[in-house]
């Protein structure tokens, strides 16, 4: 009854309707190709907003749901059309959208994500597509997968930047800014197609393991290459140096202080002293992250400079022995095997993101959607409806949405004179060493009047 009010006093002021900003129509003739022009959107470079197919499949869904589409069909037959539309969305597509380009296969991951998140989320369509919904989390961590392998293999081209000798100029190596370009470049396309920042970050923790384990591989690998010295472990540090720098900059100091450890740690131990017994206690505690037969590896196949002592049978055999009560233990508690070289693979689950989706700060009808859909309502596949009168928001029918309070509050505030200029707080953070926070949007939508920051804490993966 209070509900019917509200409706009826907000229709009567002309105020907001619990509506999306607008929806979608398409003809039922045109349907599968209206859906497979939508479905199967390979040119992403085009596309202004990136995440144009979510919103408008998810606007088909919604369409579909009500009675303005097909009003003589019963409400399995509408049921059953709606888990139609959204099992479009494949596993097949990542297999057949060359999982070897790093910007379709961005460009996908985001948007499935997106999607699953709003029909996740929908009151309507979270009971109706739980089927569908294991498939797009399948989609996305499949399309997550390929872009991790697409983007070592690149990075895979410029690791011998890390071994480059100062004292020879050769111009033919890989640099380490070549390093650097390609991690910009990763991110730059991430956030390009919006991708969720918590995506974001799990895939840097697997670029930064995949230099982590080509650097120490080589290092315990090729005891004849001699990678094991104070000259080599210095200058490795150095180029590692230019990794954190760039993480920090990009809010992902945390993910590289983890997923470089060990590599870390290794040229620690080749620059440290390790001659006397009095520096084991220091070569535990410095280097705690590698076990004993990495530990063993690395001084056994140490290589002397001319004016350096050599290093005691006996310190090498007493810290491999601290290692062992240490570093193994805490691996076999673990589950995890005690090897000398690291995984290719980060032993890590992947995760679909709990938040931090678009439909948080997107408002009405975002910049570029309408050009998206251009061609095919040219074509008189389908129109978009825009509506005025709505909130604004697109998670309107989420569940567990306040929908009287929405009204209540956007009918209050007709009666409220706007103010011209938003309040602005200042917030000053003191940083040391890095906060781990990563700063994934503070760029307002167009046509907002307030400013829209969201900031990411980043978790440590041990």
């Amino acid at each position: 009854m209070l509900k019917a009010f509200i409706v009826r006093l907000s229709q009567d002021a002309h105020g907001p309707e619990l509506i999306l900003p607008a929806s979608i129509e398409f003809r039922e003739s045109s349907e599968d190709a209206f859906l497979s022009a939508i479905i199967n959107y390979t040119n992403s470079s085009t596309v202004h907003f990136k995440l144009s197919p979510t919103y408008v499949l998810y606007m088909t869904c919604r369409y579909v749901l009500s009675s303005h589409y097909r009003p003589d069909i019963s409400p399995a037959e509408r049921t059953h059309k709606v888990i139609a539309i959204v099992n479009k969305m494949e596993v097949d597509q990542v297999d057949q959208k060359q999982k070897n380009i790093a910007g379709a296969l961005a460009f996908w991951m985001a948007n499935a994500s997106e999607l699953l998140n709003f029909i996740k989320q929908d009151r309507d369509l979270s009971r109706i597509t739980l089927d569908a919904q294991d498939v797009l989390a399948h989609l996305v961590q499949m399309a997550f997968k390929y872009l991790v392998h697409c983007l070592q293999s690149e990075l895979n081209n410029y690791m011998p930047a890390f071994l480059d000798d100062p004292e020879e100029n050769n111009p033919q190596r890989p640099k380490i800014d070549d390093v650097l370009h390609t991690l910009t470049g990763a991110m730059s396309l991430l956030r390009r197609c919006r991708v969720n920042a918590a995506l974001t970050i799990q895939l840097f923790s697997q670029l930064f393991h995949f230099i982590n384990m080509w650097l120490f591989n080589r290092l315990v690998t090729d005891p004849d290459s001699g990678l094991c010295s104070h000259y080599w472990g210095a200058i490795i540090r150095q180029q590692l140096g230019h990794i954190e720098a760039w993480a920090e900059k990009q809010g992902l100091e945390l993910a590289a202080d983890c997923h470089l450890s060990r590599i870390v740690q290794a040229t620690t131990l080749l620059t440290m002293d390790k001659y006397s017994p009095e520096d084991i206690p220091s070569i535990n505690s410095t280097c705690f992250k590698l076990n004993s037969l990495q530990l063993h590896a690395l001084l056994q196949n140490y290589h002397c400079a001319p004016d350096e002592p050599f290093i005691p049978t006996e310190l090498i055999e007493n810290v491999v022995a601290v290692a062992e009560n240490t570093a193994d233990e805490l691996a076999r508690s673990d589950g995890r095997e005690v090897q000398l070289e690291e995984d290719p693979d980060l032993q890590l689950p992947f995760l679909l993101p709990e938040d931090g989706y678009s439909c948080d700060v997107v408002r009405n009808i975002p910049n570029g959607l309408q050009e998206f859909l251009d061609p095919l309502c040219q074509r008189g596949f389908c129109r978009l409806i825009p509506h005025p009168r709505s909130p604004g928001t697109w998670t309107i029918y989420f569940e567990g949405a306040d929908y009287e309070s929405h009204l209540l509050q956007d009918n209050a505030d007709l009666a409220q004179p706007l103010r011209k200029e938003p309040e602005i707080i200042a917030v000053t953070l003191k940083k040391q060493n890095g906060m781990g926070l990563s700063i994934v949007a503070a760029k307002p939508p167009d046509g907002a009047h307030h400013q829209c920051c969201k900031a990411t804490i980043i978790n440590a993966f041990n």
